[in-house]
This record gives C-alpha cells, sequence and structure tokens, in this order.
C-alpha cells in the first residue's frame, strides 16, 4: 500500500511539471549586455622609485573613480548544459582635470583622457539552474581579450598623444533573472521580442592591460591600464 502511495505521489508530481517542461523558455540565441563600473588604471604605478613622487593620473584627474561604460553582444555557440557564447563590446570612458608642470606648478588649461575599450570574450553561463531548477540566480565566467584605444587633450581639445593598448581579463559573477518578479509578463516580452530572459548582472573582473608585461619593463610601449584593483560592474543582459 505504501508502494503504491509513492507511486502515485510520484505520478501526481509529473504531472504537474509536464505543463512547466512545455512552457519552458529556454536562451539559445545569445544575449545583449550594458555593463557599467568604476575604473581606475594605474598608471602611476609605472614611477615607483621617482623622487618627489611622480602621479601623473591622481595629480591631473584626482583619486575618485570614473564610471566606464560598455555594451556587449554575444552569439551562443554550444547549448547543454549551460551555455557558451562568444562576444564582443565597446565602451567608452572620459575624465578631465588640470595637469601639472615640471615645477608642480597646475596647468590652467584643461587636460582630457578618453578611453574606448574593445573586447574579445568567452563566456560561460549556467543556465539551467534557473531553466531547469528554478533558481533566479544564474552563475558565469568570462575570459576577456582587450584592446584599449586612448588619447590624451589638451588646449583646444586637440589631441595631444595616442595610442593602443592591449590585455585581458578573466572573471565571473551572478546574474539575477528577473523573470520570477513577473512571469507572464516575461513570457509576454519573449512573444513579442524574443527576449527569453532579463537579467541583472554582478561581474567581478582582474585586468592585466599592458601590452602583455612591455609596460612593466624599463622601455615600456604603452602604460597601464590595468584597473587599479579587481573591476566590479554592473549591468543589464538580454538572453534571446
Amino acid at each position: 500500500m505504501r508502494r503504491g502511495s509513492l507511486a502515485a505521489l510520484a505520478l501526481g508530481l509529473l504531472a504537474l511539471a509536464a505543463p512547466a517542461v512545455a512552457e519552458e523558455r529556454l536562451a539559445g540565441l545569445g544575449s545583449f549586455e550594458f555593463q557599467a563600473g568604476p575604473y581606475q588604471p594605474m598608471i602611476d604605478s609605472e614611477f615607483p622609485d621617482a623622487t618627489p613622487p611622480v602621479r601623473p593620473w591622481k595629480d591631473t584627474f584626482g583619486t575618485s573613480r570614473r564610471w566606464m561604460f560598455k555594451l556587449h553582444g554575444a552569439k551562443a555557440l554550444v547549448r547543454g548544459y549551460g551555455t557558451l557564447e562568444l562576444g564582443g563590446g565597446i565602451g567608452y570612458l572620459s575624465a578631465t582635470g588640470h595637469g601639472r608642470f615640471a615645477d608642480t606648478t597646475v596647468s590652467l588649461e584643461k587636460t582630457g583622457f578618453r578611453l574606448v575599450p574593445l573586447s574579445l570574450d568567452l563566456t560561460y553561463r549556467v543556465d539551467p539552474v534557473w531553466e531547469r531548477l528554478g533558481i533566479p540566480l544564474v552563475p558565469f565566467a568570462r575570459v576577456t581579450l582587450i584592446r584599449d584605444l586612448w588619447w590624451v587633450t589638451g588646449a583646444g581639445g586637440k589631441a595631444s598623444k595616442s595610442g593602443a593598448t592591449d590585455g585581458w581579463t578573466w572573471g565571473g559573477g551572478l546574474a539575477l533573472v528577473l523573470d520570477f518578479i513577473d512571469p507572464s509578463l516575461a513570457r509576454e516580452l519573449d512573444r513579442d521580442s524574443g527576449i527569453k530572459h532579463t537579467m541583472l548582472v554582478v561581474e567581478v573582473a582582474q585586468t592585466t592591460v599592458r601590452d602583455f608585461e612591455s609596460a612593466s619593463t624599463k622601455t615600456p610601449k604603452s602604460w597601464d591600464l590595468s584597473n587599479d584593483g579587481p573591476m566590479l560592474t554592473f549591468g543589464f543582459l538580454f538572453a534571446f
């Protein structure tokens, strides 16, 4: 009798689960993401032994971190126990301040720094945590190649120096799937736009952007544009 009750219970659970499985929406085409996070390059670290201390970045632009904004798109390569995506992105950062002369006096002319990071990355997202288990927290990992395009402007906003610095980042984070707040609205969004999931994303990444260590040698080719510490970014991700 006990075995019969367990079998009946199992069949009942399967019957309840069947509609949910039939209605599940599996993302698998790709994703689009908007990211933002505080950034400060390690340019000042290139002068550790200077006397008096040399801090070109902090003396010109201050100690506050600047916000970097990025747009990122990706194409799903593999769907199985999670999604493997190949993607790319572009960003923008702007800083303005007053430089210093060799005698430490402050220039009256404004100096600007502009940064446009280009990226190529692989992302692995464990979507089944939400799609199969119903837990709205999806972990992910990402490895990225970066090419930072930058230029410095002087008097009149004219570019006085420009260049590009290559590097890479690795990291990961968590995505909060917002579908659970209003499932009916999420299904309607899927029908109207093809967006399967909307996620609030938090990512922590370790950046190394110094031309693969050439900026740490005695004759650097570029500046050290690695972030001063792990970089924390926030964003919205739309999975198709």
